[in-house]
């Protein structure tokens, strides 16, 4: 670990100071760690006004209303099928997939890591199963985008929570689309 002194503006000081005291963020330093996580996961340096990127791709910032109405066409096999194509597209661009074997789950964190950054919502795993919290994506999707990246099948488990979503892998799966 490297050790840097940072001067930074009195509105963000005092901004740090306010999420610290109010217990959202644990110390200013782990603010600036993950802030710096962000920037280099985003690839915000290769940012321009309008054009915002990640990767080879762009990032494109949407009301959660406009992408429901963008799914609400769509039958739930098409969004499936779309989100296991994009799954497919996607652990090939990567650079950060590269050489990754997503059939264990023990590498699944990467993944929902990385859609925790891109805002997708919170996620966690706890061995086959994957908890999902306040995701703005319709479960077809995210059931098609689980299976096109880990290459199992997944079923939604009922649960009772508004805005809680859990899948449970149950089998490998040959890749169809």
């Amino acid at each position: 670990m490297k050790e840097i002194v940072l001067t930074i503006p009195d509105n963000l000081y005092n901004y740090l100071t306010f999420l610290e005291k109010s217990k959202f963020i644990k110390s200013k330093e782990e603010a600036l760690t993950t802030a710096l996580e962000f920037y280099r996961r985003l690839a915000m340096h290769d940012w321009l006004p309008y054009t915002y990127r990640m990767g080879g791709g762009r990032v494109i910032l949407m009301d959660t209303t406009m992408i429901s109405d963008l799914f609400h066409g769509l039958s739930n096999q098409k969004i499936l099928n779309a989100a296991k194509a994009t799954a497919f597209k996607r652990k090939l661009t990567n650079p950060f997939f590269k050489d990754v074997d997503f059939s264990d789950p023990q590498n699944w964190s990467i993944v929902l890591r990385e859609l925790e950054i891109m805002g997708w919502g919170r996620f966690s795993r706890v061995k086959n199963e994957i908890k999902i919290e306040s995701c703005p994506l319709p479960t077809p999707y995210l059931r098609g985008y689980f299976e096109g990246m880990f290459g199992f099948k997944f079923e939604k488990h009922p649960s009772k929570i508004k805005g809680v979503n859990v899948f449970i892998a149950t089998k490998k799966e040959s890749m169809e689309f």
